[in-house]
């Protein structure tokens, strides 16, 4: 059997295959080749057309993210257990009332020093608010105070203020007088004007004392029980009888 040898060599030029009809030599290039398609430059815009520069992947590795310790170690929350807290003199908090603050407090997370704030806060407030009548009804006592002042202006005043308590102790029985000024003091009525006022209208009468009638013994009383009246001679000289 005859080997048969395939070649993709062209044909060389004196050959009549390598030669067209009117001699001209035909293309040498081989035929299996592909041609190379013009390179297109990337990123051109599709709406636009303008050609942008091509976007080349960034293959470099970000460095791994880490937790900032010093951050996450300055951040305190609750403690276990709360220490006592500063109050302000004369005030106190009770036992239900702490219980419930102090686990609010747990339930913000807030440290001894944010817990101790908002302490300082509600006590100030609370104490403004608990002053707050006792002041208003002060005043109020003063304005009534200056009322009586020009109601019974100079000694008068002082004159009105004897003359009643003068009569309640005369008249009322001391356990009474003193549950009677007792309650002026409490409800503030012994400073209000239009009692103090009603009071020494009412109690004047009781004040002054009726007059003592000096007339001398009785006649009658100096005779003895069945007897008449003495003689003249023993309404003169009786001291002279033994």
């Amino acid at each position: 059997m005859t080997d048969v040898t395939v070649t993709t060599d062209p044909p060389l030029a004196n050959d009549p295959t390598a030669r067209t009809s009117d001699g001209t030599l035909k293309d040498q290039s081989p035929g299996n080749t592909t041609p190379t398609p013009e390179p297109k430059p990337e990123g051109d815009s599709f709406l636009t057309g303008k050609k942008e520069p091509a976007k080349t992947e960034d293959k470099t590795t970000e460095p791994a993210k880490t937790e900032d310790k010093t951050k996450t170690e300055s951040v305190v929350g609750a403690p276990e257990k709360y220490e006592d807290f500063k109050l302000p003199d004369g005030y106190q908090f009770d036992k239900a009332s702490l219980t419930d603050a102090q686990t609010l407090f747990k339930d913000l997370n807030l440290t001894q020093e944010q817990a101790q704030k908002a302490v300082d806060l509600y006590a100030k407030n609370s104490l403004s608010a608990a002053e707050a009548p006792y002041k208003a009804w002060a005043d109020l006592q003063k304005e009534w105070t200056g009322e009586i002042a020009n109601r019974f202006p100079g000694d008068k005043s002082t004159a009105v203020k004897s003359m009643i308590s003068g009569v309640i102790d005369t008249v009322l029985p001391p356990s009474l007088a003193k549950g009677l000024r007792t309650a002026l003091d409490i409800t503030g009525a012994g400073s209000h004007p239009d009692v103090v006022e009603a009071l020494s209208i009412l109690l004047k009468p009781l004040s002054e004392g009726t007059p003592v009638r000096g007339n001398g013994p009785s006649k009658e009383g100096q005779v003895a029980p069945g007897s008449g009246p003495p003689s003249i001679a023993d309404a003169l000289y009786g001291h002279l009888r033994k």
